[in-house]
């Protein structure tokens, strides 16, 4: 049992350092000096893991008919509002401008009018790769998950495989969004399971040398009347 309980302990502990890594390249990424997304990005389509988390900055004019809402992000009953930005360079990035709760009349509908600026805009943004998307339906202009590859046939070409996440705007964002969080750099629940499983080792360790001592008085116990009936014979 202890091995196991130490195989597991040390599982546990990988998982803790994986996740401290992912958090230290997530910081890192999210705390560079916002670049010229043309700069950072070569080819739109391609996904690159590298640009991930990194602010980047971009003109254009929003499409505000191809804007959609994301039905509750994170699990907050609300909506994240994702509106295609058509950037001046050529092509389109979605841009997740922010969360709005829905509305107490009508849960399918936002509380306040998303509707984009008119005119151009310049926006800096931090990247993030395409959510998995899911099977459910979703009323229309809703989504459930925001993926710029399911979004892309009806905007101008190339569509951006990542999108981005509204850090600022020109001019000044919609005061009835909340901008969008940082991503989540928590140490998680692995280190604690890794020092659990570590003191499973301790208490049973302990437990067996308790269970080794209780046996031996009892067979003590048993000498002293073996020894008790043989002096009485």
């Amino acid at each position: 049992m202890c091995v196991l309980f130490w195989w597991l302990g040390t599982w546990q502990w990988g998982r803790h350092l994986e996740r401290a890594d992912r958090n230290a390249a997530i910081e890192r990424a999210q705390s560079e000096e916002p670049v010229d997304l043309a700069v950072l990005v070569d080819d739109p389509t391609d996904e690159d893991a590298s640009a991930v988390y990194r602010p980047v900055t971009a003109s254009g004019t929003y499409l505000a008919d191809e804007q959609v809402l994301q039905r509750n992000p994170r699990g907050r009953s609300g909506y994240e509002v994702v509106t295609p930005l058509e950037l001046d360079q050529g092509g389109t990035l979605l841009v997740d401008r922010g969360w709005v709760a829905a509305s107490p009349t009508d849960v399918n509908a936002p509380a306040a009018d998303v509707a984009p600026p008119d005119g151009p805009v310049r926006v800096t943004v931090r990247l993030r790769a395409a959510q998995p998307t899911s099977d459910r339906q979703a009323p229309p202009g809703q989504v459930y998950a925001i993926d710029p590859g399911s979004m892309a046939e009806s905007l101008p070409q190339p569509v951006y495989a990542l999108y981005g996440e509204l850090i600022d705007q020109a001019p000044p964002p919609d005061g009835d969004l909340e901008l969008p969080e940082p991503s989540e750099t928590g140490i998680g629940v692995h280190l604690f399971y890794a020092i659990q499983w570590w003191l499973f080792i301790v208490i049973a360790l302990c437990g067996f040398g308790a269970l080794l001592r209780r046996e031996s008085r009892a067979d003590s116990v048993l000498d002293d009347d073996d020894t008790l009936d043989a002096t009485v014979g």
